[in-house]
C-alpha cells in the first residue's frame, strides 16, 4: 500500500471519527478529513469557477506589483482545481493535505493523469 493510499484510508477514518464525535456532542457535523459522496459535477464547476478567479487575480497582483500575494493566489487556484477533482470523484475534502493525498491516489490508480 502507498504512502498516499495509506493517508486517504487515515483522512477517511478521520472525518468519519470527528463526525461521530459531533453526532455525540450534539453538534453541527463537520470534518477535516475526507467523505465519500455521491460525484457533483455542478460543485465541481465551482471550484473551477473560483480556480479560473484566482488564477487571474494571481495575474492582476503581479500587474499591480504585488507579486507576494499572487504566490497565495496561484496555491488557492491549483487547490480548487485539485477540490474539483476530489469532487468529481465523489469526495468531500476538508483538509488541504488530504486533498493532495487523494490526488495523489487517483493518480496511482490510473484515474486521472497529472504531474
Amino acid at each position: 500500500m502507498s504512502q498516499a493510499s495509506k493517508q486517504v484510508d487515515w483522512c477517511l477514518n478521520k472525518a468519519k471519527n470527528e463526525i461521530e464525535e459531533c453526532k455525540k456532542l450534539n453538534i453541527r457535523p463537520r470534518h477535516r478529513g475526507l467523505l465519500k459522496v455521491d460525484s457533483d459535477i455542478e460543485e465541481a464547476k465551482k471550484h473551477i469557477e473560483k480556480a479560473e478567479y484566482n488564477l487571474k487575480s494571481a495575474s492582476d497582483f503581479i500587474r499591480i506589483g504585488h507579486s507576494d500575494w499572487s504566490i497565495s493566489a496561484f496555491f488557492y487556484s491549483l487547490y480548487h482545481c485539485f477540490l474539483a477533482i476530489t469532487v468529481k470523484f465523489g469526495y468531500e475534502s476538508g483538509n488541504q493535505i488530504c486533498t493532495i493525498s487523494l490526488i495523489e491516489h487517483l493518480k496511482e490508480q490510473g484515474k486521472i493523469d497529472i504531474d
